[in-house]
């Protein structure tokens, strides 16, 4: 049976949009990117080159969602704009993915969830991890109960992400530095795998000479008694991260390099996941529940314990103490 045809429309045509997300729209094969909206000609221009046709652009994305039929909405802004963006969107009825962090404030991001609810539409976060079968399986041993109950967790993430530049070294677009951007991923994968809730953070973040964090550490207390290390690494060679999970049960730990995962040790023995668990993506999960009605929805709640982590880390770094995770 042939796809449903969808529409959907993007807000933002830089890299992220251009090298990440067009090419899985192009994948499915049966979404058409009804228009694009971007305040540079340019940037709007170089998407239109790797789609391979012209696509209606507008400078303005309010007008473009004013004048333009869709089924839904992809964003790839800075993270400042992203609760604005993604509460028009679905207030218009559009199902929409945002790129990570959903939001930088956490009340926003409790806004947008029930706002997708009330609406009944998907409100999916570009986390790439959620979609990986590693991490998938690792969730799933987690939730069996493979680990017992979580003792303590361990995670790190590098990358030489001072060299992006850019509205990421800005701190009103951005919200925060490597922490607030890369490090969200970190985050996410640990208290989506985990099912862990934090209570309480203690930070500290270096700058390291720009306007946001570079660097960065963290311990996290969480419910249940288990504890975390977290750190961030913005000024390293390259990109290399791992999340370590220590149970009274057992121990998991999964490590990637240059963005794709290298090994995972079930007990320090390497394990691969099961084959009826496929690799996928954001928008081809998006595309999913937008065809099937949210059939097999999943909120993404644990964006909201993203966001409460991420406030109460800077808070912490601020004020030179831990700080607790606001409910």
């Amino acid at each position: 049976m042939p796809r449903k045809r969808l529409a959907v429309v993007l807000i933002g045509a830089g890299g992220n949009m251009r090298n990440a997300h067009v090419p899985r729209i192009l994948a499915d094969g049966a979404v058409t990117i009804a228009a694009v909206a971007d305040p540079v000609p340019a940037q709007a221009q170089l998407l239109m080159e790797k789609v391979g046709r012209e696509i209606p652009h507008f400078a303005n994305w309010r007008a473009m969602l004013e004048e333009t039929s869709a089924d839904g909405a992809l964003i790839s802004t800075p993270h400042r704009d992203h609760y604005v963006q993604a509460r028009a969107c679905l207030e218009r009825g559009l199902h929409t993915l945002v790129e990570k962090p959903l939001v930088i404030q956490p009340a926003h991001a409790k806004r947008l969830l029930a706002l997708a609810a009330e609406r009944e539409r998907a409100l999916v976060v570009a986390y790439q991890r959620h979609w990986m079968p590693h991490f998938a399986y690792a969730r799933e041993l987690v939730r069996k109960g493979a680990l017992g109950e979580i003792r303590g967790v361990v995670g790190y993430v590098t990358q030489h992400w001072i060299g992006a530049g850019g509205w990421r070294l800005d701190p009103t677009l951005a919200g925060g530095g490597m922490f607030m951007d890369t490090g969200s991923h970190l985050v996410a994968s640990l208290l989506w795998v985990s099912g862990l809730r934090p209570l309480a953070v203690s930070a500290t973040f270096d700058n390291a000479g720009r306007n946001v964090d570079v660097n960065g550490g963290l311990v996290v207390r969480f419910a249940g008694d288990a504890v975390g290390t977290l750190t961030t690494t913005g000024n390293a060679s390259r990109h290399d991260e791992r999340l370590a999970i220590a149970g009274s049960e057992g121990s998991l730990v999964l490590h990637l390099h240059q963005w794709r995962v290298c090994s995972m040790l079930l007990n320090d023995e390497p394990v691969q996941p099961p084959k009826r668990i496929a690799p996928d993506t954001p928008d081809a999960a998006l595309f999913r529940w937008m065809r099937n009605g949210l059939k097999r929805y999943e909120t993404q709640d644990f964006a909201l314990q993203v966001a409460r982590l991420t406030e109460a880390a800077y808070r912490s770094a601020a004020q030179g103490a831990p700080a607790k995770v606001r409910r």
